[in-house]
């Protein structure tokens, strides 16, 4: 047998007592860890302001009533009437040379009739320069609608040199028969350019119609011999106009109980307020904005960006995690009274029997959520399920088991160290905030601290 060594024996027994200690520590600390990595910290979020843009942001489609007019004739075309200018009924708009002589006497008669003046030259950069500071890689399909318009603006200046010559001729110069002025049949808005639109209107317009990638438009204004036939100048015979603003779900459903409106176009400094109508069209919902000024200022435009104003949504900013409900009854606001030692009236009176079994009246401090004109919102653990209010000013009484129980949303706030539930009114909401009112009574406030996580705590609850 192997007797007991004491000077090695001893040293292998402390040896492993120590390293069951050890052990026995570092399975406590990876078993701590473990813990908490998977439990969730509880954390406070203290209230802030924020405001959130709603307003939504997109580009219409604009509809008029146009109509384009062909000329009866061939020749050298010369217009009276610039650009986006109304014209009465049975007026000149343009004349036509059917052999090009009227023209050869204006050149002939100054070398420089049909030079372009250095005012006109003014207006030609001021129109480059703009197109320059607004300019957009996104848009690059803008750059053929600059092209027309520059053309639009040479051939109009150049137009004016010859009209103003024409009037300088005499009679005998003018007054034959291949030369000819032609006049409008009725009143409206001259515009001269075509781009397929003219005969949509706000009943047969289609989905790809509200779509400006790829537009052009073709001026009619060439400069060059027109034929018989052939498209002269669009009139647009009413001040009446639409827009038509493509809608996702979200703000199609934010507008849905709207009839009017207030809109921005191009950043102006004014809003214009109109009314509103929806329609679908291959499963997508438009809006067709009615309007009946300004059209004049968007005379050569198909699309233009538009900004819907919405309502603002100023308030306090809340996580949606921190969001709960409660179940409270709601009682009518008369059933409310003040203190006898206050004018406060969140105050309820209640029937209950003494300990000789008569009828008295108590009066009970309500927890109140929210209130109305009409209604008060409180909590249903102030009272016995078989609790009876008392009216004290009609006498009237209304049994709580005769109520109906609604959902507040709300959160808990924990200002005091317990967690309190307290009513919000929301604004708005996305998918990860809320803004609330911050000036709901009974209601949370600036720099409150709630809950960010409702599902951690329960009402009541005192947090440490």
């Amino acid at each position: 047998m192997k007797r007991y060594n004491p000077e090695t024996d001893s040293d292998l027994f402390h040896i492993n007592i120590g390293t069951i200690i050890f052990f026995i520590i570092f399975i406590y600390v990876i078993i701590r860890i473990i813990i908490s990595i998977q439990s969730e910290t509880l954390s406070v979020y203290e209230v802030q302001n924020s405001y959130i843009d709603t307003n939504i942001n997109c580009t219409a489609l604009i509809l008029r009533s146009e109509t384009i007019v062909d000329t009866d004739s061939s020749g050298y075309v010369s217009y009276y009437v610039r650009d986006g200018e109304k014209v009465g009924k049975n007026k000149t708009v343009y004349t036509i040379d059917e052999t090009g002589s009227v023209y050869d006497k204006i050149k002939d008669s100054n070398s420089d009739a049909l030079a372009i003046t250095d005012e006109g030259l003014s207006e030609v950069r001021t129109r480059i320069s703009n197109y320059e500071n607004y300019f957009d890689y996104s848009s690059f399909s803008d750059v053929y609608n600059f092209k027309y318009d520059i053309e639009n603006a040479v051939l109009e200046l150049t137009n004016e040199a010859m009209i103003d010559q024409l009037t300088t001729l005499d009679n005998s110069a003018t007054n034959v028969s291949t030369y000819k002025k032609v006049n409008s049949n009725e009143a409206g808005i001259i515009t001269y350019y075509k781009d397929g639109y003219e005969n949509t209107n706000i009943d047969n317009f289609k989905a790809s119609d509200v779509n400006s990638s790829g537009y052009k438009k073709t001026t009619l204004k060439t400069g060059e011999i027109i034929n018989s036939g052939d498209p002269v100048y669009k009139l647009i015979t009413s001040e009446n106009w639409y827009l038509i603003a493509p809608l996702n779900d979200k703000q199609a459903e934010a507008l849905a109980d709207k009839e009017n409106i207030a809109i921005n176009i191009h950043n102006s400094s004014k809003n214009i307020y109109c009314p509103i109508s929806f329609t679908k069209k291959d499963n997508k919902t438009f809006a067709i904005i009615s309007l009946n000024q300004q059209m004049v200022n968007y005379i050569n435009e198909r699309f233009i960006d538009i900004v819907i104003i919405m309502d603002q949504n100023n308030g306090l900013k809340l996580p949606n995690s921190a969001i709960t409900e409660k179940s409270v009854f709601k009682v009518p606001v008369e059933y409310l009274s003040n203190g006898s030692d206050s004018m406060d009236k969140r105050f309820l009176n209640i029937k209950v029997l003494d300990e000789k079994g008569e009828v008295s009246i108590k009066q009970i401090s309500a927890n109140i959520y929210k209130i109305t004109d009409k209604d008060v919102y409180i909590d249903p653990n102030d009272f016995a399920a078989d609790a009876t209010l008392v009216n004290i000013n009609s006498n009237e009484s209304l049994p709580l088991s005769s109520l109906t129980k609604e959902k507040l949303k709300g959160v808990y706030c924990v200002n005091q160290g317990i967690a309190t539930f307290r009513y919000i009114d929301i604004l708005y909401q996305d998918d990860e905030y809320t803004i609330v009112s911050d000036n709901t009574p009974y209601s949370i406030a600036l720099y409150d601290r709630i809950i960010l996580n409702h599902s951690m705590v329960k009402e009541n609850q005192i947090i440490k």
